[in-house]
Order: structure tokens, then C-alpha cells, then sequence
């Protein structure tokens, strides 16, 4: 008898749990058929690997629907995916005006879907054109990123293989032959000894210590020329006392050395005739020497240019050899006299 109730219990509960089960199933597969929404189709000019039906589709990054079909264009050449857009994004107008479809990766999984956003101007000519009237309205597409990295990589390809490394090389070389035989027979080795030579000599002619010496003989001269001045000073202070003992001695003997007194008169005249000319003559040798030491410092000053100008030549030429032969040549530079 308890047999019998177990059998009959355990009977009941696999037959209510079957019937829970078709009546889950026909429940889901009945929702999935009244499903509505709105129908769209797009296509692509390349492979869908990875994209299925049921695939979800999105607008920047929102569900919006999901793939219901996968086939091949009217045109054996796209591939044509239709979608079903939810109920509760049906009913907009324009909802998907100016918006392009492509191919979205989920993660490394390799699973695709349907990426759905606004389109740049340049974007909507990356749509492949169509020959066939579609069956829904058309969301255009554009490649997706992975087809336009190996594009890119592609065109990349391209230009180096079209690129003439041989022709190149072969005008390099030509080029360094050219180069190296115009060096050759430009004799920089003996330019360059001819150059050191010149700079030695500049440097023997501005010898520091000659210009010291030619300045100290310059303050020697000058001294000289205070000396020369200072004696003729003191000599006219001598005169001024002779004079001055003559006119005693006239105002004295005036009668006896009329005659005399007018014979020095007559010296005093020539006497300071000649320390006027003296005086003019040691001011025209100041003037001569200041001259002198300013014509010496703008000397130094050229030749120091100079040096440090054939210095820098020397290293530019060591550095760049070319410019010898290839640089235009400065103008001469004018030297104040």
C-alpha cells in the first residue's frame, strides 16, 4: 500500500514538472514570436565572423535590439544582416538618420555585434553602394576598425614596396664618391697647415708683450715730453728773474746800457717765440701719440677678430669639410684706418 502512495506521488510531481516545463517553453517561444519591433538591415563589405543571430545591437553602447537574420546579398557580394529594434525604441521618427552600422568586438571572446552611432561627414562615402532595392530601411555602414587597421597596414605596404631603395642607395654612394673625391682634390691638409701658418704669424705680430712694450715707450715718451715741459717752465721763471735783475741794473745804468737793454729785448722776443713754438710742438706730439695708441688698439682689436674668425673657420672645416667647397664666401669685412 505505501508502495503504491510513493509511486503515485512520485508520478505526480514528474508529471506537473513536465508540464511546468512546456508550458516555460511554449511561453518563451511565443514571447519570442509576438515579439515586435522594428525592422532594419544593413550591410557590410567584409566578413561577419563572429556575428550571429541574436547577436545584441547597440546605440553607442546602449541594447537597442538584437541580429535576426545573416545572409547574402541580393548582389553575391555584401553581406546583408537584418535587425529588429525594440518596442520601446520604435515609434521615434528619423530615430537612425545619419547613423552607421559596424562591427563591434566583444572583449578577446571573438564574439561580434552591431555597433550603432552618429556619423562624421566623411563617413557616410565609406558605405558600400547598393544595386538592389532593400526590403527594410537602410542603416548604412562603415568598415570596422579592424578592417581599417589592416587596410592601413596594407597601404603601408604599398608605399614601401613602391619605394626605390636600390635607386637610392646607388645615388647615396655616387653622391659620397663625388664628395669624397671634391675633399681629395681640395688639399684641405695643406690649406689648413697654410692657415695655422697665417695664424702663428698673426699671433707672433699681436704678441701681448710687444704692445706692452710699445705702450710703456709710448708713457716713456710721453714723461719725456712733461720733463721737456716742465725745464722750459722753469727756464722762463729764470728769464722772468734775469729780466727783472737786467731792469734793476738799467733802472740803475740806464744811461750806459740803452744799447744793451735792447739787444735783450730783442733775445726775450726770439726767446718766447721759441717756447710758444715748443709748447705747440710738444701739444701736436701728445696729439700724435694719443693717436698712435688708438690706431695700435683698433690694430689689436682687428687682428684678435681675425684670429678668433680663422679659429672658427679651422673648426668649421674640421667639422664640415663640405662648406669649402659648397659655402658662399663672406664679404670682406672693412678695417677702421
Amino acid at each position: 500500500m505505501a508502495s503504491a502512495r510513493v509511486n503515485f506521488t512520485v508520478g505526480l510531481f514528474m508529471t506537473a514538472g513536465l508540464a511546468l516545463a512546456t508550458v516555460a517553453i511554449i511561453w518563451l517561444g511565443m514571447t519570442s514570436f509576438l515579439r515586435k519591433g522594428e525592422m532594419f538591415v544593413t550591410y557590410f563589405d567584409e566578413s561577419v565572423q563572429g556575428l550571429g543571430v541574436d547577436s545584441p545591437v547597440k546605440y553607442r553602447g546602449v541594447p537597442v535590439g538584437r541580429v535576426t537574420d545573416i545572409r547574402i546579398a541580393p548582389d553575391y557580394h555584401l553581406i546583408e544582416v537584418v535587425i529588429l529594434v525594440d518596442d520601446e525604441h520604435t515609434g521615434v521618427e528619423n530615430r537612425f538618420a545619419g547613423s552607421v552600422a559596424s562591427l563591434a568586438n566583444v572583449g578577446i571572446t571573438g564574439a561580434m555585434f552591431v555597433e550603432i552611432d552618429k556619423a562624421k561627414p566623411s563617413t557616410l562615402d565609406l558605405a558600400p553602394p547598393l544595386s538592389f532595392t532593400p526590403e527594410y530601411p537602410v542603416i548604412p555602414s562603415k568598415p570596422s576598425e579592424i578592417k581599417k587597421f589592416f587596410s592601413e597596414i596594407e597601404q603601408i605596404a604599398r608605399k614601401i614596396q613602391s619605394i626605390d631603395f636600390k635607386g637610392i642607395s646607388d645615388q647615396a654612394l655616387a653622391t659620397f664618391g663625388s664628395l669624397n673625391a671634391g675633399i681629395e682634390s681640395a688639399q684641405i691638409g695643406a690649406i689648413a697647415s697654410d692657415i695655422r701658418t697665417l695664424l702663428a704669424s698673426l699671433n707672433a705680430v699681436a704678441d701681448p708683450t710687444r704692445l706692452n712694450a710699445m705702450a710703456q715707450n709710448m708713457d716713456r715718451t710721453v714723461l719725456a715730453s712733461r720733463t721737456l715741459m716742465e725745464r722750459a717752465a722753469t727756464d722762463l721763471s729764470r728769464l722772468d728773474e734775469i729780466l727783472g735783475q737786467i731792469q734793476g741794473i738799467v733802472n740803475a745804468s740806464r744811461p750806459h746800457i740803452e744799447n744793451t737793454l735792447g739787444s735783450m729785448a730783442s733775445t726775450t722776443l726770439k726767446a718766447d717765440a721759441f717756447m710758444t713754438q715748443s709748447t705747440a710742438t710738444v701739444f701736436q706730439m701728445q696729439s700724435s701719440i694719443k693717436e698712435l695708441q688708438d690706431r695700435m688698439t683698433t690694430t689689436a682689436d682687428n687682428l684678435e677678430q681675425t684670429s678668433a674668425n680663422l679659429n672658427a673657420l679651422l673648426n668649421n672645416l674640421k667639422d664640415q669639410p663640405s662648406q669649402l667647397l659648397f659655402a658662399q664666401p663672406k664679404k670682406p669685412r672693412q678695417v677702421e684706418e
